[in-house]
């Protein structure tokens, strides 16, 4: 039995859109076996809704990696503790199918290297801003150009993140759809200098430049109608001392950038959506440096 823990991930970071990711230290955990059918297990995050056969994006992920490498897997028993929120924008799908992917090269003694399996995941996923910090780690700086372009950094030193995780959902295709085909020249330029900034700020340590660095024009002025409260609850997590702030992925999720102060940040920022009719859960996370791990070999 193969056991792997695998990080919630945050992505775009504010103008970094399917570009910019960064590991949060809140874990799903993936115990996987091999066996004579299929069997899923499931506690927390999803035991209610998520499937218990082979549409399990765990055990699909497990399946395309032995696919891949031409292994034939008569079975695979599954238990998943989840812990990151589902459809929240917190890399929900990202850790199932890295997760999937680590556990069954593992399992399967593939030794596909973080490359091969970073490939097959963004893929699987679509593009690569969860999928990359989930399975590295750290900072994630991703593109496609005719093949996968990825570059990680280690954590940035000495911030927290300030999550506001609202109690509805907000899918990733529902997001998308609300963006237009094109937009402005000028707001392409504006994000593209944007992102350069904000990455500049993360590796410099200089983060004083994240509040207005972090600011978009490509994604949430389209997405905010989707999330009650959204720039009000921005704006105060940056009043009551956030570095940065922005939805997180596709949202619902807020996050803010924090050196200090996040318990002000965090009750701001669950007042703030409280005030527009919207409960949210807060939660103060550090990053994490080290991705999707195999903890334990049964």
């Amino acid at each position: 039995m193969i056991e792997v823990r695998v990080p919630a991930t945050t992505a775009n970071l504010g103008p970094g859109f399917d570009c910019l990711g960064l590991a949060l230290q809140l874990h799903n955990t993936v115990e996987l076996e091999l066996a004579d059918g299929f069997e899923v297990e499931i506690t927390g995050e999803g035991e209610h809704t998520l499937a218990r056969d082979e549409r399990n994006l765990v055990l699909q992920a497990a399946l395309r990696l032995a696919e891949r490498a031409a292994k034939t897997v008569p079975g695979l028993r599954l238990t998943q503790h989840n812990a990151i929120p589902l459809a929240r924008g917190m890399g929900s799908s990202s850790a199932a199918i890295v997760g999937g992917l680590v556990a069954a090269n593992a399992l399967l003694e593939l030794q596909m290297d973080r490359s091969e399996l970073l490939d097959l995941a963004a893929e699987i996923e679509g593009h690569p801003d969860n999928v990359a910090p989930a399975l590295l780690g750290g900072l994630t700086v991703c593109c496609f150009e005719g093949e996968l372009l990825c570059e990680r950094f280690p954590a940035p030193d000495g911030l927290t993140a300030v999550v506001a995780v609202p109690d509805f959902t907000v899918s990733t295709e529902e997001a998308r759809l609300v963006m237009p085909r094109d937009v402005p020249h000028a707001d392409a330029v504006y994000n593209t200098t944007h992102a350069a900034v904000t990455l500049a700020s993360l590796l410099s340590g200089n983060y004083d430049l994240l509040q207005g660095a972090m600011r978009d024009r490509l994604h949430q002025p389209y997405r905010a109608h989707l999330v009650p409260g959204f720039e009000a609850t921005l704006q105060a997590a940056l009043d009551a001392g956030a570095l940065g702030a922005a939805m997180s992925g596709s949202g619902p999720t807020l996050i803010a950038f924090a050196r200090g102060r996040e318990a002000e940040i965090a009750e701001a920022m669950q007042q703030t959506f409280a005030a527009f009719g919207v409960r949210a859960e807060t939660m103060s996370l550090r990053l994490d440096d080290i991705g999707a791990q195999v903890v334990e070999r049964v």
